[in-house]
């Protein structure tokens, strides 16, 4: 580091070094570690505090790169916003080497200020300022298309598993029902497995997960759907938590799932906080479905392939 600081054209500090160190650290051995600066760890925990609002919309991230999910009826898909459209900058900042952390408590902020999102569709830089708005964390949605009965989960949350119940209590078994998960990119996990258990007989094996500690296997408590098998709608931003859904439910044979492939998240992270006040976000657990097998950087793949309207699916039903 002194050898650095002494030759180097720019003399970055010794706090720069070695954050620099850690990022690349981190990005080479740890697919969704980061390191978060004492002010990126600021502003995060800031951007979670309950006065603190966003503009309804998920984030997901491949290689590095940033892409839009916007929920149903939020402020970022009645501005524009669609799914897959690139982000780029958040008022005018690139996201390009930041961590999702990052991006997510930069879009953040308080109630009606403004943010301008810039990104990218079909190659084509679009902007749009949006105001932040307080909202009701909803993530459940029941459509109709002909005779399915469509259940849009766009994220899980603690109240996502209530929110299903009060749904499929008002369905008829006799329904063909659908879990439209894509562009779900995941979050509570364990939402995501009480999730599955409604689905499945009691005690059935639902997800291993795997860490320093050992090995740890989460069952079904009880179902609550004694209807048909329901069918799962993938899609490739599809991923962490609602692929615990649909492993636990393909592996237990209690759906089956249409579309493309997922996209291959299988590990759990931590947050810890370091003394100097910067922050590790740490890989801590494996996930494997309840045949033994990890979906990490593969994804799961579909058991039937089809387009991308729920039409496609109904004619082979």
């Amino acid at each position: 580091v002194t050898t650095i600081k002494k030759h180097a054209l720019d003399s970055p500090g010794s706090g720069e070094i070695a954050a620099r160190a850690i990022k690349a650290y981190m990005r080479q051995h740890d697919p969704y570690g980061s390191y978060l600066t004492r002010d990126e760890y600021h502003q995060w925990k800031r951007a979670r505090d309950f006065r603190f609002h966003g503009v309804g919309m998920e984030i997901s991230e491949r290689q590095g790169r940033f892409y839009c999910l916007p929920a149903p009826d939020s402020p970022a898909s009645e501005a524009g916003l669609e799914k897959g459209d690139e982000l780029v900058r958040i008022d005018g900042r690139p996201v390009a080497g930041q961590s999702l952390y990052w991006a997510g408590a930069h879009i953040r902020g308080e109630k009606n200020s403004a943010v301008t999102l810039t990104v990218s569709r079909n190659r084509v830089l679009l902007e749009f300022t949006l105001l932040r708005k307080p909202r009701t964390d909803r993530s459940v949605w029941l459509d109709r298309a002909g005779r399915l009965r469509i259940l849009r989960i766009t994220h899980f949350s603690p109240h996502t598993l209530s929110e299903i119940k009060a749904a499929l209590n008002g369905l008829d078994p006799s329904a063909n029902l659908v879990l439209d998960l894509r562009g779900n990119a995941g979050g509570d996990l364990f939402s995501a497995v009480d999730t599955a258990g409604l689905f499945l007989p009691e005690n059935s094996l639902i997800l291993y997960i795997e860490s320093s500690r050992g090995r740890i296997e989460y069952r079904a408590r009880g179902r609550i759907w004694n209807g048909a098998k329901p069918a799962i709608w993938q899609d490739g931003f599809t991923a962490s938590a609602a692929e615990v859904l649909i492993a636990g439910l393909t592996g237990n044979q209690r759906a089956i799932s249409f579309g493309s492939p997922t996209h291959g998240k299988a590990m759990t992270q931590k947050v810890v906080a370091l003394s100097d006040g910067s922050a590790l976000v740490i890989s801590r657990g494996r996930l494997s479905g309840p045949r033994g097998r990890s979906w990490q950087g593969t994804g799961l793949a579909p058991m039937v392939r089809v387009g991308q309207t729920a039409a496609s699916w109904a004619d082979i039903t």
